[in-house]
């Protein structure tokens, strides 16, 4: 009965906090409740073309891109960009469905979700974590793009996982 009275107590100043328009910090968790926007990007002679995309990012320093393996990747490191189109069977939201399950089933808690907006145009970047790498996925929400961006980097390089996120924002379309 105690904790069923807890639970209770906890929904109702859940509700009233949202009501009165209280957030929760974002610091730790790139969640917002509304998109966020970063910044108007138009294309700059420092943005680079992902491979096999027509994306163009501001990578962080220290990355170049890798013809062979058609990824951005950290010079001196593990670190990577590349491109990602769904081609059959899936949408957006059922692939991202199955990333968020999976990780809830493997690593409980690792499953993050930003709107954002770049320039005019609302994105979302989700973030989870796999056995060997955090991964960030940049996925555009209002139809700019089908293509995706995925960002992994080893849990352990905390650093250039927030370098390489911070970057996401940057992502310009050249058509």
């Amino acid at each position: 009965m105690k904790q069923l009275s807890t639970i209770i107590l906890l929904l109702i100043v859940s509700i009233s906090c949202k009501e009165k328009g209280v957030n929760k910090s974002t610091t730790d968790t790139h969640e917002t409740a509304e998109p966020k926007v970063t910044n108007t990007v138009t294309k700059t002679d420092r943005h680079v073309k992902i491979p096999n995309s027509s994306l163009y990012i501001i990578p962080p320093a220290g990355f170049a891109v890798e013809e062979t393996s058609a990824t951005l990747t950290e010079t001196d490191g593990t670190a990577y960009y590349m491109q990602m189109q769904i081609l059959s069977g899936e949408t957006k939201q059922s692939l991202f469905a199955k990333f968020k399950s999976e990780a809830d089933k493997n690593f409980p808690g690792s499953w993050k979700e930003e709107a954002i907006t770049i320039g005019e145009h609302t994105a979302t970047i989700y973030h989870s974590k796999t056995a060997a790498y955090s991964q960030y996925y940049l996925a555009f929400t209002d139809g700019y793009t089908d293509e995706m961006i995925i960002a992994n980097y080893e849990e352990k390089n905390a650093a250039t996982g927030k370098a390489m996120y911070e970057a996401m924002k940057t992502v310009v379309v050249g058509k």
